[in-house]
């Protein structure tokens, strides 16, 4: 009887252990998901391929723009269902669209169909400017002389872009 109550005790205890550690790295994940997101916005943005300062890649649609003697605001999309905040940002560039018309053209690219298509410039896009998917959105401010004065990675405020536009003028 002696035995069994031991077996007991000691299945008892692997059990208690394991639950705690599933706990324990249960909450490790999500503290890394939602508490770390800054810290990681700032290590992609390390791994970007354009730094602000420097003359950056332009496609056929930004060199139309460049062309045209306007600041371009490039706003990259992750997918439809990971994008935090696109809703609310997408609202904002559509007031600041109309605000800027004459001195800014604001394109949006990504967001691809459910199965991850998307054209050949967005592709290109992407892959010039490092754009990683982190469910949120990338937006680029280039100068009229093909400069990048500001990466803004998710939502920002209007005044936020006002600033950056207003001294790339």
């Amino acid at each position: 009887m002696a035995t069994l109550q031991c077996k007991m005790q000691i299945s008892k205890c692997k059990f208690q252990i394991l639950w705690k550690l599933f706990f324990q790295f249960t909450f490790f994940i999500l503290q890394f998901s939602f508490f770390n997101n800054a810290f990681a916005a700032q290590e992609v943005l390390k791994t970007s391929r354009v730094s602000v300062g420097e003359k950056v890649v332009l496609t056929e649609t930004l060199k139309k723009a460049n062309e045209e003697g306007k600041i371009i605001v490039l706003v990259l999309l992750p997918g439809p269902m990971g994008c935090r905040r696109c809703d609310s940002l997408i609202s904002l560039l559509e007031k600041e669209t109309s605000r800027y018309k004459d001195d800014a053209v604001f394109i949006m690219a990504g967001g691809q169909d459910m199965l991850g298509a998307m054209d050949k410039e967005t592709f290109e896009l992407k892959r010039s400017y490092g754009f990683v998917t982190m469910g949120e959105a990338w937006t680029f401010i280039i100068d009229k002389n093909g400069i990048l004065k500001k990466i803004f990675m998710g939502a920002f405020t209007k005044e936020e872009i006002g600033e950056v536009l207003n001294g790339s003028r």
